[in-house]
């Protein structure tokens, strides 16, 4: 690595934010170390001593133990510039940009590591993603949104500029709960899937899924699989009464069989000409609908397991297809929670429409838990309000607490 080379990847860090330019160094730390355990005893103590090792220095370059001496491991610092340098590689970001490159908006059909398919007017592109996109591509890209992309050589394509998102389904991102993961983007509706048993129908599951979309601006759509396992009528009359809650605020409820095919002309009826996304816990049964709304797709689908009653993934990322009648869906791999991204405690009540037609409180900043005068207690203590969507709002509110 040369000077120049240095001082342009130190510059290139320096734009990083703090969080992109953490992970980024923990990376490094990560590999140095795995570099070290795989060292052989000789190699690791001459690491440890004079030697630099090879993340230390490049693959044409002469041995450094004929030229000088010098104590320690490669410095971490080092070892990040030669990861950024990597990566830019391999993303094409050192490959020449022809003069004045047409540029083409497209949209994100599907995401690997450090590339996306994108698809514009003359079909479907891959395109590498630049540095600060690909070390945390997972919370700055998803399927579905509207991006920018140029050639970087002959027979490559690169991601330009993400468009803004005129709607979008998010959560906390599992792993790091300060971060945004975003779902799917630019979204006309989406299909909140769940089943009637294995797995069972969890309620609370599809009112933090109604937040989740009330917060992006998406169209609810809550499509209750697998009704063929229900045994007799009276099982039918207790599903429709439980979901009659959320009938009665508006949201759209379709009750179907993938295995019969029961249900799926009108869910097709609800989509058509709408771009939506498919999400819900595993094993559920949203790629058998999907096979069942286009059986060209073919989409792989599995079993639920006998211990748990838990659902396999199968769909391991997320890709949007295309399917007759204009319709377009974003298939999502499995979620087993569905946190909440930046809902305040001051805010919960304004996700809870029937809150709303009910008379106003005693004071205007009640919090509906203990104040005297609260209309929305007596409306839940006169059955005009569900016992049970106040449950939820009450257990929500802990959690923001």
């Amino acid at each position: 690595m040369t000077q120049e080379e240095k001082r342009e990847l130190e510059s290139r860090l320096a734009e990083f934010t703090r969080q992109e330019r953490n992970k980024l160094y923990r990376r490094a730390a990560k590999l140095r170390r795995a570099a070290e355990r795989r060292s052989k005893p000789k190699e690791r103590r001459r690491m440890r001593g004079d030697t630099r090792h090879w993340l230390d220095r490049d693959p044409d370059e002469p041995d450094p133990r004929r030229k000088t001496k010098r104590s320690g491991a490669p410095s971490l610092d080092h070892v990040v510039l030669r990861l950024l340098r990597e990566e830019e590689i391999e993303a094409g970001a050192q490959a020449p940009e022809p003069p004045d490159a047409d540029r083409q908006t497209g949209t994100i059909v599907s995401v690997r590591r450090g590339a996306c398919v994108v698809r514009c007017a003359g079909g479907r592109i891959e395109c590498v993603l630049p540095p600060e996109l690909a070390v945390e591509q997972k919370n700055r890209i998803a399927v579905g949104d509207q991006v920018m992309v140029r050639p970087v050589a002959e027979d490559r394509m690169r991601l330009d500029t993400v468009l803004p998102r005129r709607t979008k389904l998010s959560r906390p991102d599992p792993h790091i709960e300060e971060r945004e993961r975003v779902i799917a983007a630019n979204l006309d509706a989406v299909v909140f899937v769940l089943s009637v048993r294995r797995p069972p129908l969890r309620f609370r599951l599809i009112d933090r899924f109604l937040i989740a979309a009330q917060r992006g601006a998406v169209e609810p759509i809550l499509c209750v699989n697998k009704i063929d396992q229900l045994d007799s009528r009276e099982e039918r009359r207790t599903l429709e009464e439980n979901l009659e809650p959320f009938r009665r605020i508006g949201l759209t409820v379709r009750l179907v069989s993938a295995t019969e095919g029961v249900g799926i002309e009108p869910i097709r009826e609800l989509l058509r000409g709408k771009r939506c996304a498919f999400v819900g816990p595993s094993g559920t049964g949203k790629s058998s609908i999907l096979n069942r709304l286009d059986p060209g797709l073919a989409l792989r689908t599995g079993s639920v397991s006998d211990w748990s009653s838990k659902g396999t993934h199968t769909t391991t990322a997320s890709e949007l297809y295309e399917l007759p009648g204009g319709i377009e869906v974003i298939d999502t791999p499995g979620i087993r929670t569905f946190g909440l991204w930046e809902v305040r405690l001051e805010e919960l009540s304004w996700y809870f429409p029937e809150f709303g037609e009910v008379g106003g409180c005693r004071f205007g900043d009640c919090s509906h838990v203990h104040e005297p005068g609260c209309a929305i207690r007596d409306a839940v203590d006169g059955g005009r309000i569900p016992a049970t969507r106040y449950d939820t709002y009450m257990r929500i509110r802990r959690s923001l607490a």
